[in-house]
Formats: C-alpha cells, sequence, structure tokens
C-alpha cells in the first residue's frame, strides 16, 4: 500500500490537446477497501510534492488517495489554466479517463476553491460519468459576493510574500508568515516541523510553481472571486466539512463562517491559536477528522470529534 513518500508518479491525457496529468494513488485500491476515493487538490504554486505526510497518510491509511496536479503544476504538462473553472473540468476529465464514478474531493487554499468547482460542475452540469460524494474546504473561500470578508492590507501583502518568493529561504519565510503569522510561539514551532517533514518527505522533490505559472494561477483566482462560488453553494446539498484556523491571514476565517452559513449540509470546524497552515499545525487531528467525516452520518452542524 502506497504511502505519500513511496506513491509512484502516475500520468494520463486528458482534454482537448491530451496533456498529461500527473497523479498518485495512495492507500488501499478502491476495489479491496470499499471506500470511496478522496482526491485531493493542492493551493497556490503548491504541488503534489508540497503535501504534509502527517497529514496525507492517516487518511490514506483509510481510504484510497488520489494526490492530482492541475495543468502545469509539478509534473503535469500544459500551462496554467486562466480560469478555476477549467481547473476542475481537468480533474474531472482525469477521473473520466480513471473511469472512477464517484469521489471524495478535499481542496486546500486555491484548491478548495477548484474543489468547489468540482462539485459544483458535477451537480450542475450533471456530469453522469462522475459524482461527488462528499467535500472537504479547508482554509478557502467562496466567490466574492455579499458577507465575503476580502483580502486587503496584511491579507494581501502575506498573499504577495508568498508569489514572489523564489528561493528556499525566501519560500520558508513566506511560508512561516504566511501560514502561521497571526499565532503563538508554539504554533510556529509546530509549522517548522511542518516544514521539515515536508522537505524531506520524498526523494525527489518538484519545487514550487514559478513565476509565470504563479501568475497564471493569481488570474484564475481573480476571475473565481468576480464569477465563482457563493450564490450556486446553497444548492450543493451534498455533506460538506469546512476547516479552517481561527486567525487565517492569507484567505480570512470569516469567509469559512460565511460558507457554513450558505451551504445547506455543511459541518464547520475551527481550531485555536491556527491560521492558514492549521492542517499541518493539527495534522493528526484534521486527518482524524477528515476519517470521520467521510465515514459518518449526513447531518448538518457542528462536528466535534472524540480527540483534540
Amino acid at each position: 500500500m502506497a504511502t505519500f513518500s513511496t506513491a509512484q508518479d502516475l500520468f494520463a491525457p486528458v482534454g482537448k490537446h491530451g496533456h498529461r496529468i500527473s497523479y498518485r494513488l495512495l492507500g488501499p485500491s478502491p476495489s479491496s477497501s470499499g471506500k470511496t476515493p478522496l482526491v485531493v487538490l493542492m493551493g497556490f504554486r503548491g504541488t503534489m510534492d508540497q503535501w504534509d505526510p502527517a497529514l496525507i497518510d492517516p487518511i490514506a491509511a483509510q481510504r484510497p488517495v488520489i494526490l492530482v496536479d492541475i495543468p502545469g503544476v509539478g509534473r503535469s504538462e500544459g500551462a496554467v489554466p486562466l480560469s478555476i473553472t477549467e481547473w476542475a473540468q481537468s480533474v474531472i476529465d482525469l477521473l473520466i479517463v480513471m473511469k472512477i464514478p464517484q469521489v471524495d474531493v478535499f481542496g486546500y487554499s486555491m484548491g478548495g476553491c477548484n474543489a468547489q468547482m468540482v462539485a459544483l460542475i458535477a451537480e450542475e452540469y450533471s456530469v453522469d460519468k462522475v459524482k461527488v460524494r462528499r467535500l472537504v474546504l479547508a482554509g478557502t473561500t467562496p466567490s466574492d459576493g455579499p458577507g465575503v470578508k476580502r483580502f486587503k492590507g496584511h491579507e494581501l501583502e502575506a498573499f504577495q510574500t508568498l508569489a514572489a518568493a523564489q528561493t528556499a529561504e525566501q519560500q520558508k519565510e513566506a511560508f512561516m508568515k504566511g501560514f502561521f503569522g497571526r499565532c503563538s510561539e508554539k504554533s510556529w514551532a509546530e509549522g517548522e516541523k511542518s516544514w521539515k517533514r515536508i522537505a524531506g518527505a520524498r526523494k525527489e522533490m518538484m519545487g514550487r510553481l514559478g513565476k509565470e505559472g504563479s501568475k497564471r494561477q493569481g488570474i484564475a483566482f481573480a476571475k473565481f472571486m468576480g464569477e465563482g462560488s457563493l450564490e450556486k453553494l446553497k444548492g450543493l446539498k451534498i455533506p460538506v466539512l469546512i476547516a479552517n484556523g481561527s486567525q487565517d491571514l492569507l484567505l480570512p476565517t470569516e469567509n469559512s463562517y460565511l460558507m457554513y452559513r450558505t451551504l445547506p449540509n455543511a459541518y464547520l470546524h475551527l481550531y485555536p491559536d491556527a491560521g492558514h497552515g492549521f492542517l499541518y499545525q493539527y495534522a493528526d487531528h484534521f486527518s482524524f477528522l477528515i476519517n470521520l467525516f467521510l465515514d459518518g452520518e449526513q447531518s448538518g452542524g457542528t462536528l466535534i470529534p472524540s480527540k483534540l
């Protein structure tokens, strides 16, 4: 059974141009586990290599996990699409090629915007070859709309720092400030541990997305905020787990609460003394929470597991 460190790079041609999408299969096979595969989508500038194994491996120990890089990211061919709707379509196209008819989807940060669109496309446009059963949205935001807190000032500065970082030292500084910037020394210490786990998890690491690809991701995100998901979320009836840190600097925590209020069948969990990097700071608990949610009942509300 493949873990985060041992899973092989796999490729499949998708879309009208036939560009190869890179992905990895972790955990048990769908046929042997009897569980719905979980598709995992990374955020801004990240690739499959930037996940924390302390988060991913406990999930893959209980269910099939599919890590995916959208076109132009990591080892995937092509250019980064200029709309998140196209990102989502590339994920759906991959699942059709893989002949996987039903999935759960977990998206983090900008990957959470992608995950929203995957679920909305599958439901709104009745994609008969792919259905989304459950959705996990971590440290993310809906599109612009009534009640959405726009990021500006310190939030915008943190995003720009993350976008501009090129050297390993700059990327670590942007990671620490952007993901743990409003938190205590204890939180920062957990961030340092996470950075080391990610850096040492695989023998051959892809660097974060470069300048041109990052610019294209920024354009896609801006377009998403203008024409994305907020109103459409009201019609998304599948169970959704929303999680965030209580002090997210990059994508304001208030927007997670707004999504919880908007979605008709949602759970919400906010982590104390945590920001955008909450899922790494609380990797053990959040992986437990995801497994609990994916295996659990379908009634909405707050989901409070038995350990923290």
